[in-house]
């Protein structure tokens, strides 16, 4: 598949949905709002004690929910009743977000770190089969990447990255992310990469060889900046077809 002439790089995708006061972030408000709007979505997905996929960006709860701990180590019916940000919606499960999408715009899934790589990937290989709608994954680690690669070839998949500045990050890991070294080993299909590191020869190396997806553009005059360096773009806190 020539992933050049697909929706990878057709149209912006949305920050974990479109989201803002009224549908908070990777909600099944902020999807209905891209839907509305007919933009894809970039979400986060995690798992929690008990097996149960969820999608939630951050790994502590506190700023989303209010509450202490770390999503992973909590079980669904711990979390299932919590409202986000104090609205009326609760934390999706990767169920619910891909029954209500149901193809009606492709899905960006980014699949968050976490130890012992191989039941959470299951879960979403197992959910991804039964689901007919677009989609592609993408992850910071580059192991969950290449596990798609041998367990699930036919999914698209993509290394996110970053300079990782301030990043709790092993040294080495950090250096070789950083650097790309990680796509071949992996297989990458696209590469997704920090709008505020972007101008980078690497980049345009690499763009000869695959999409190039730029996180996440909060400010639109940066589309101008950083043109020639990417395919597609993530976005947030506005809408592409509001800026002239």
């Amino acid at each position: 598949m020539n992933l050049y002439d697909t929706w990878l790089v057709k149209e912006p995708l949305s920050h974990r949905g479109m989201f803002n006061k009224e549908f908070p972030e990777n909600t099944l408000g902020a999807f209905q709002n891209a839907i509305y709007h007919g933009y894809g979505c970039e979400l986060d997905v995690q798992m929690t004690t008990d097996g149960v996929l969820v999608v939630f960006h951050d790994y502590d709860m506190m700023r989303l929910c209010g509450v202490k701990g770390d999503i992973r180590e909590k079980s669904w019916s711990e979390i299932k009743d919590l409202k986000v940000n104090g609205t009326k919606y609760s934390i999706p499960t990767f169920k619910e977000v891909l029954d209500l999408v149901n193809d009606q715009i492709p899905l960006l899934i980014e699949v968050k770190h976490h130890k012992n790589i191989g039941k959470m990937e299951d879960l979403i290989i197992e959910a991804l089969r039964n689901y007919k709608g677009r989609y592609i994954m993408e992850s910071f680690n580059p192991f969950i990447v290449r596990y798609f690669y041998k367990h699930a070839p036919e999914i698209i998949r993509g290394q996110l990255s970053c300079t990782f500045d301030g990043d709790d990050v092993n040294p080495i890991c950090k250096v070789l992310l950083r650097y790309l070294v990680w796509i071949n080993y992996n297989h990458s299909d696209f590469l997704a990469y920090d709008v505020d590191d972007i101008k980078r020869p690497q980049i345009l190396r690499i763009k000869k060889r695959m999409p190039v997806v730029m996180w996440t553009v909060r400010d639109p005059k940066k589309l101008e900046i950083t043109k020639g360096y990417y395919d597609n773009y993530i976005f947030e806190g506005y809408d592409p077809k509001d800026i002239k």
